[in-house]
């Protein structure tokens, strides 16, 4: 048997429906048996009680039991032709002294109310021919010696029995029918309204990985359903961007991937062209061996890349002395500075919290790359810095060529370069940066680029860690 949550949503729907209608018919129903029966014992009670005292005083009035036999007043409780009413009058030894012809007994009346007070507990009692009645018995006295006796009245209630048993049976039927028609009608509102859900599941069945540019128009969807076609279209757009990048980092890479694979097969097809000395030999192998080392590093850096897209990817923070660790980078890169005839400088002294290797791999890249654009006899100027909003900010200033304004929103891109001709590919493959984007997103912070009159400044901004 499937579970619940497996069933058609109409089923359900449908079902739900149907057993709503079920309780308030039923229970509309039941209300209404019940209150007829209720309403017609308080008539057969109130009806019972007043014949009771008007029985009373007819037999006060009697001399005696003779008397009231001959009285004509009293024939109307004697005489059952056309009436419903059954009369017994028992004597305090309890044997009937008078009565219709079914005599009702008195067994079946209950306790008899006391002389003077109504006679309103009515008892059903049925007769051996089948017929129903509604019994009350009281106590009353008979002529001038104030004889006491026992009065028990019957009423015959087998017409109302059969109504109410006919009201009952055309109660379960209309019950019955109103259930499958609330069904019926269910179904048929639950399927007109589940149309839109359909029409947004035959439109995202349409959608491939060629046609991520297509999106659902909340305006042709019921409210209730906006935020999900909402919701759908943003992972569409989500889905087309990663899409877009995932191709585009695909074709950089197969770029990328070739020219190193292009002279490792040169040089190795041109060694094995003829018989070599140990020195060419030797000198094809150290050139392999660069572009080896090339490829090692770009596969290095796109396993980094991959694993900081991990939203799930953990950065250890702690609070690092940012002029230190500025200092300690540039002592190293000054010994390649100084061929060069460049000076690298540093500013400031702050603490910022980072991840301690993070933070030396996003500024180490950021330094190799002002190296490789700095001529001789430039500067290049490290500043650490407090912002008002108590984040940190880094900067890595060069001077050279401007980057072009087109070039800054994507240099960050993988693989990408402003000017293919300033980069050394045999040093660079373009990650650089790239990853030092991903590094800040993994701090939470943020890393920007301005480049003008000359000079090209990188900051990256790692917000402040509350105490």
């Amino acid at each position: 048997m499937p579970r619940a949550a497996a069933w058609s949503l109409t089923l359900r729907l449908t079902t739900s429906f149907a057993m709503v209608s079920l309780v308030l018919i039923a229970g509309a129903g039941i209300y209404l048996y019940a209150s007829l029966d209720r309403r017609l014992d308080d008539e057969h009670a109130v009806f019972l009680a007043d014949d009771v005292e008007r029985l009373r005083g007819t037999l006060a009035e009697a001399a005696n039991e003779n008397g009231f036999t001959g009285n004509p007043g009293a024939r109307q409780w004697l005489t059952p032709i056309g009436s419903r009413l059954r009369v017994a009058i028992y004597d305090d030894a309890g044997t009937p002294i008078m009565g219709t012809q079914t005599v009702v007994p008195r067994e079946s009346a209950g306790e008899p109310a006391p002389i003077g007070e109504p006679a309103m507990h009515a008892h059903f009692w049925k007769a051996p021919d089948g017929r129903a009645y509604r019994v009350v018995s009281a106590r009353a006295v008979l002529g001038r010696a104030r004889t006491p006796v026992l009065i028990v009245l019957g009423l015959d209630i087998s017409i109302e029995r059969r109504l109410l048993r006919g009201f009952r049976h055309t109660l379960w039927l209309t019950i019955l029918i109103g259930v499958l028609c609330a069904a019926g009608l269910g179904y048929l509102l639950t399927r007109q309204g589940l149309r839109p859900l359909g029409r947004i599941a035959r439109a995202a069945g349409e959608i491939t990985s060629s046609q991520l540019a297509r999106r659902l128009d909340p305006g042709d969807s019921p409210v209730e359903l906006r935020e999900m076609v909402d919701a759908f279209n943003g992972m569409l757009d989500r889905l087309d961007e990663s899409f877009g990048r995932l191709s585009q980092f695909s074709s950089d890479l197969a770029h990328e991937l070739r020219t190193p694979i292009s002279n490792l097969m040169g040089e190795a097809q041109v060694a094995l062209s003829r018989a070599r000395s140990a020195d060419e030999y030797r000198a094809v192998v150290e050139s392999s061996v660069e572009e080896l080392e090339r490829l090692s590093r770009m596969t290095e850096n796109m396993l980094f890349l991959a694993r900081a897209d991990d939203a799930q990817q953990q950065i250890k923070r702690s609070a690092l002395d940012a002029r230190a660790e500025i200092g300690k980078i540039a002592e190293f890169y000054q010994l390649v500075a100084d061929e060069s005839g460049v000076r690298i400088v540093c500013h400031g002294g702050v603490t910022v919290h980072a991840d301690a290797l993070l933070f030396r791999r996003a500024l180490t890249n950021l330094l190799s790359n002002a190296l490789r654009h700095t001529a001789g006899g430039g500067e290049i100027a490290v500043t650490a810095r407090s912002e008002g909003d108590g984040s940190v900010a880094i900067s890595v200033v060069n001077p050279g060529p401007a980057v072009d304004a087109a070039h800054l929103d994507r240099i960050f891109d993988r693989f990408y370069r402003a000017d293919p001709a300033r980069g050394n590919s045999a040093q660079g493959a373009g990650l650089g940066l790239a990853i030092v984007r991903s590094i800040m997103r993994l701090h939470g912070g943020s890393v920007d680029v301005v480049s003008a009159g000359g000079l090209t400044e990188f900051t990256l901004r790692f917000p402040a860690v509350p105490a």
